[in-house]
Order: structure tokens, then sequence, then C-alpha cells
């Protein structure tokens, strides 16, 4: 009794073990209902006879928000209302900035924010506002979201960079441009 319980043992175990080696080692087995595994897929520009447009590829719903992209406050005017940085600006932060900054603006504004970038020595582009300027030294008047905003939604003849910027990342480009270069150095 005591072999034939071994003997039954063993063999349902390489049944069990045959089945299982169905194809390789990146099947996942046999699917008993293949649904899922199996799905009718359609081509993004063929017809599709679920929707009432006969269309597969659908536009978002109206009012829809990618995740993690919240749409900025505005005024009665259409006017931006993000006035102070949400983020704590750490050495890391700063760090980024700077090489933000310098891969993304210095092409214009130069490395030092003096409006003397490749682009407009040698390109012969209009001149971006130097941020050294007396009119940057007003902060009342130039909130923390101000050079945030310019990033986001441009000005002039600067377009806007809120698809080469997450908003983390315009943050701190724009306190490093506020912080480092539209502060007036000493003279001595």
């Amino acid at each position: 009794m005591k072999n034939l319980n071994i003997k039954l043992l063993i063999s349902l175990l390489s049944v069990l073990s045959l089945t299982a080696c169905s194809g390789g080692k990146n099947s996942t087995g046999y699917n008993i209902i293949t649904d899922m595994a199996y799905s009718k897929a359609y081509e993004a520009q063929t017809k599709n006879h679920l929707y009432a447009n006969g269309q597969t590829n659908q536009l978002a719903m109206e009012g829809t928000i990618s995740r993690g992209f919240l749409p900025d406050l505005m005024d009665a005017e259409g006017n931006p209302q993000v006035l102070s940085n949400p983020y704590e600006m750490d050495d890391y932060a700063w760090e980024r900035g700077e090489m933000l900054y310098q891969a993304m603006c210095s092409s214009c504004h130069g490395e030092k924010g003096l409006a003397n970038g490749l682009v407009v020595t040698k390109g012969g582009y209009p001149k971006p506002p130097k941020f050294n300027a007396r009119k940057w030294k007003k902060r009342d008047k130039y909130p923390a979201g101000h050079v945030y905003n310019v990033i986001t939604y441009g000005l002039g003849n600067m377009s806007s960079y809120a698809q080469q910027l997450y908003p983390i990342d315009r943050w701190h480009v724009s306190e490093y441009v506020r912080e480092k270069l539209m502060k007036k150095k000493k003279r001595k």
C-alpha cells in the first residue's frame, strides 16, 4: 500500500510538471479562459463598431486632466495665479535648477542671464531681457510665480517650455533665475 501511494504521488507530480512546461521560459502555461490572454485588438486608425462614430481612436472626455498635471489657477482675465513655489529648495533643487537653466535657457539668456547666449550673438535673434536689469529688482511686481509663469506660458518672443520641463523642474529653474541671476551683484 505504501509503495502504491509513493508511485501514485510520483506519477501525479510528473504529470503536473509536464503540463506546467507548455512552451518556453516566457510562457505563462495553459489558459482555460482565453478571453483576457487573446483579446481582440483594434489598430488605432481602423473602423470600430463599438463606438457610435466608428473610430477606434477616441478623444479624451472633456475636462480630462493627465495625472499629476492639474492646471494652474487663473483669474477673471485668464492670467495665471501661481505666485509661490510649492516645493522645498534644497541643494539638489538648486543644482537641478542650474543644470536645467544651462541646458534649456542659456542658449538665449546666456550663462549668467546677461542676454548674450549663442542664439542671440551668432544667430541674430532678438535679445531677451537681462536678468540683472533694474526692472527685475521690484520683488512685489514680479513674485516667485512670475518667472514660473513665463517658463510655462511664454512671454514676448519666448515660447512656452511647458512641454520640455516638468512643473517641478520649472520651479527649480525659476527659483534659480530669481535667486541667483536676478540679484544685483554688489560692486566693490
